[in-house]
């Protein structure tokens, strides 16, 4: 049973009577929520459910430390590009480029990149635990396919009894709805304890971004409206009492000092007797302003498992930020990638090439390269010789090319001299080496 109907409710399912509702009856409910694309939920399953899109919307624009860690991750993964392989044997893969696969991957629909488009897709992932993607015909791409992503703000998974997807519920920015079936859409979701919707890490991280946000909204007034300085002014006990006209006078020669005024930050002039005493009710420091804002941090990266260290909520050493981003796309990224490999493989390649030993792998390994000089050293220990001609090397240096360069030099020390590389370096044979305090012999 579909845990949605737009149909007419029996009447011992009905959650709300016909006259409460202002409506003739349920068939005019009925044909008012399926005229305007409202969902209507079976009895037994809380409202609470549906709770994510609203607590999700606008956290991106209003919640920094969201946005920050979300975005890190959206950046890293959205920019590895994506090859297609064939499978010829169990030892042979054969890197394919020219097939319609291959060409959507590298260009998934007009005027559309295919960084901005995983990186939306991400955001939609990081935000609301699903995400979707419609594969659409199109004669405006080499492939013959399109891309067109589909907000999971417009998109819910409808489940089955045993919360398994049973369709996908979508619904237009003009608020028609429509239930339509998986094939022909890329999509994934989380774990839900009811439904197969996935479950916002928003919600989890609900308490801890309204602290933040009240924390934010009371320094702001803080600051607006309370003392730059902790100090009050107090008069004598004796003094005499101000008429309305001095004390609004003073208070304005006051305020000169404080805001944007154009004495502000100077030293105000006190009448006679009038002391500036200093009060700790708001200190900047004990306040920890800096503190809440880096746990906030903590506390979001730490729940997309990503080290604190690498969005710069804790502070870290050379070495062990060097080894946080070696984890990143292993430990940290490796299961997202992983998945998002996943939905490719089932979901997409049986739509552009049926029956094929096709398949998409991320090409991580251009994330982990090293610098140029730690690849060179690498590749040259691993084949023993230099790999590149001299014409290759010039043209990294976009130097022109010379006649007599496109051969691959191989040093004779490495041919005749039987060491590993030229990189290596060893004694002569006949040269004995040194005792402690000695010279060399021969």
């Amino acid at each position: 049973m579909a845990w949605w109907r737009r149909n007419k409710q029996n009447d011992d399912q009905a959650a709300l009577p016909a006259k409460a509702a202002g409506f003739g009856d349920l068939d005019a409910l009925s044909a008012y929520v399926t005229a305007h694309g409202i969902r209507i939920v079976d009895p037994g399953i809380p409202l609470s459910a549906y709770a994510d899109t609203a607590a999700a919307g606008d956290v991106w624009r209003t919640q920094p430390s969201v946005r920050k860690v979300a975005d890190y991750v959206a950046r890293a993964i959205s920019t590895i590009p994506w090859h297609v392989y064939e499978r010829a044997s169990d030892t042979d893969r054969r890197r394919v480029t020219e097939h319609p696969l291959a060409q959507l991957l590298g260009a998934p629909g007009p005027y559309r990149t295919p960084s901005r488009l995983w990186h939306s897709v991400l955001v939609d992932w990081l935000i609301y635990d699903r995400w979707c993607v419609q594969v659409l015909p199109s004669a405006d791409t080499a492939s013959g396919w399109e891309l067109r992503r589909i907000p999971a703000r417009l998109m819910h998974v409808l489940a089955d009894d045993f919360d398994g997807v049973a369709a996908l519920y979508l619904t237009d920015p003009h608020g028609r709805a429509q239930e339509v079936q998986p094939r022909g859409f890329l999509f994934d979701h989380g774990y839900a304890n009811v439904g197969a919707d996935g479950t916002s890490p928003m919600d989890t991280l609900r308490q801890i971004l309204a602290e933040q946000t009240e924390a934010v909204e009371w320094r702001r007034q803080v600051w607006k409206n309370g003392a730059r300085v902790p100090t009050v002014i107090e008069r004598p006990a004796d003094a005499p009492a101000w008429s309305p006209t001095a004390k609004s006078r003073f208070t304005e020669a006051f305020n000169a000092f404080i805001g944007r005024a154009g004495q502000a930050g100077g030293t105000p002039i006190l009448e006679d007797g009038m002391r500036l005493v200093t009060v700790s009710a708001f200190n900047p420091r004990e306040a920890q302003d800096i503190e809440g804002r880096r746990l906030t941090d903590i506390e979001v990266a730490s729940a997309y498992h990503i080290p604190p260290e690498l969005v710069g909520a804790r502070e870290g050493t050379f070495s062990n930020v060097d080894a946080f981003r070696q984890m990143l796309y292993t430990h940290s990224l490796g299961p997202t990638i992983t998945q998002l490999q996943d939905v490719l493989n089932v979901m997409l390649v049986p739509l552009i090439a049926p029956g094929s030993n096709l398949y998409v792998e991320a090409n991580v390994e251009a994330k982990l390269r090293g610098s140029f000089l730690e690849q060179a050293q690498l590749l040259q220990t691993a084949v023993g010789a230099p790999y590149m001609t001299r014409a290759e090397a010039r043209s990294v240096q976009n130097l022109p090319r010379l006649d007599g360069t496109d051969e691959l030099i191989t040093p004779l020390n490495v041919v005749e001299g039987g060491l590993a590389s030229p990189r290596d370096t060893a004694p002569k044979a006949d040269v004995a080496l040194p005792k402690a305090g000695g010279r060399p012999r021969g």
